[in-house]
């Protein structure tokens, strides 16, 4: 299989990067791993409460669209690369793909599968189609092996956990690294409380039950209340390795507190910062309007722990460093991008300082010649910041193919 540019990754910053090079007439093959295009995108609800909040959510839908229609762009999901060696001046990709978990032609998008799913994220629509998708790394039965609830619940019998796998190899001129961002493991903070203490989840948790509208203001125990957001668990924390911000969770978190006030008014929404971000070009204005819906505490809590009624209770330092012991019915953790360079290595490119590929901090070319990378593979950035790298990730490939046509 030949293509001029293949893309290792198809989230936003992969798809816009594609979409480039076919308005330049240059073919592309996207290289994902995860059974659907979009990336985390594509687990992002809608923010917009009284007016849009330019989450850059919607981007998505209307980039799907574009890549499907052009024939300059082939997709494979399910599909992993495995080796790189050079071919010339270009590379020969080793590439394994899988058969899907939830079989296309047999899913009739009943939901009845999202319906019994304990964990968050696991399955979700496929963006752009009814049909039901899973995430390897977010589903317990191939994390832990501890549940098939989905497989028991399918009247179609779609469900199968067992998948063949296809080896190939592409012969490519150029590559574009668009593997995006790995969400920071709050088990690696664990007086946060993830994973022991009932009710707390991350932010990427609940914004994927918002979107595939599965939050319920109850938990079991009594409506949901009072909602604390925490920001910064695995960003700005020299002692983890991850002495940077993360540029987003600020108005990340804001946007989904506001959403949530919107949604539902009688949650109280909270949030917990060493100092707020500026997230957005009208910032001023836009934390403002927040702070009118949001309580503000500047402050990190020191624990989360189980309060006498089975809810979190965050622990902080209050304006005059009293120890303060505060209830919440629901915890949100805004975890951090960290690196994802797995693909990046395979290639032999030099990583910075805190793991991320690339030459700089808005650099879009790498340690090795014809692999450029693009969007949150590189480093922290949002939505709109993505698509902007990735268009100027495009670029750069597009000259290098036409300097290696020159030396022809």
């Amino acid at each position: 299989m030949q293509s001029k540019v293949a893309v290792i990754g198809g989230g936003i910053a992969g798809l816009w990067c594609a979409l480039e090079l076919a308005r330049m007439e240059i073919d592309s093959l996207i290289v994902e791993k995860a059974p659907f295009l979009g990336g985390h995108v594509a687990q992002f609800c809608c923010k917009a409460t009284d007016s849009c909040q330019r989450c850059g959510a919607c981007v998505l839908e209307d980039v799907l669209e574009k890549v499907k229609s052009r024939e300059r762009i082939t997709c494979m999901v399910r599909t992993t690369l495995t080796d790189v060696r050079r071919a010339g001046p270009g590379f020969q990709l080793g590439l394994l793909q899988r058969s899907p978990w939830i079989l296309p032609d047999k899913c009739t998008g009943c939901g009845s599968c999202l319906e019994v799913c304990p964990a968050p994220g696991a399955l979700s629509r496929s963006p752009g189609s009814p049909t039901v998708t899973l995430k390897d790394e977010a589903c317990r039965f191939f994390r832990t092996g501890s549940c098939n609830s989905c497989v028991e619940a399918c009247p179609e019998h779609a469900i199968v956990f067992s998948a063949a796998s296809q080896p190939l190899d592409v012969n490519c001129s150029a590559v574009v690294v668009a593997t995006g961002f790995t969400p920071f493991d709050p088990d690696e903070k664990p007086r946060f409380g993830y994973g022991r203490v009932p009710g707390v989840v991350t932010a990427l948790e609940l914004d994927a039950l918002l979107r595939q509208d599965t939050f319920s203001p109850g938990n079991g125990k009594g409506p949901i209340r009072s909602v604390a957001f925490i920001q910064c668990v695995g960003s700005r924390d020299v002692r983890i390795g991850r002495n940077y911000c993360s540029r987003v969770c600020c108005g990340y978190a804001m946007r989904l507190a506001r959403l949530l006030r919107n949604r539902f008014p009688g949650i109280e929404p909270t949030m917990f910062y060493m100092d707020i971000q500026s997230f957005d070009r009208d910032f001023a204005h836009r934390l403002a309007e927040a702070a009118k819906e949001v309580r503000l505490v500047r402050s990190i809590p020191a624990e989360i722990r189980t309060s006498a009624d089975g809810r979190p209770e965050l622990v902080y330092h209050g304006p005059d460093e009293t120890r303060v012991s505060e209830p919440y019915d629901m915890v949100v953790l805004s975890v951090g991008l960290s690196p994802r360079a797995e693909a990046a290595e395979l290639f032999g490119v030099a990583l910075d300082r805190h793991g991320f590929p690339g030459a700089g901090s808005e650099e879009v070319r790498t340690s090795v010649p014809g692999v450029f990378v693009a969007g949150t593979a590189q480093g922290p950035r949002s939505i709109t910041d993505s698509v902007i790298h990735a268009t100027k990730a495009a670029a750069a490939a597009a000259s290098h193919l036409r300097s290696m046509e020159a030396i022809r």
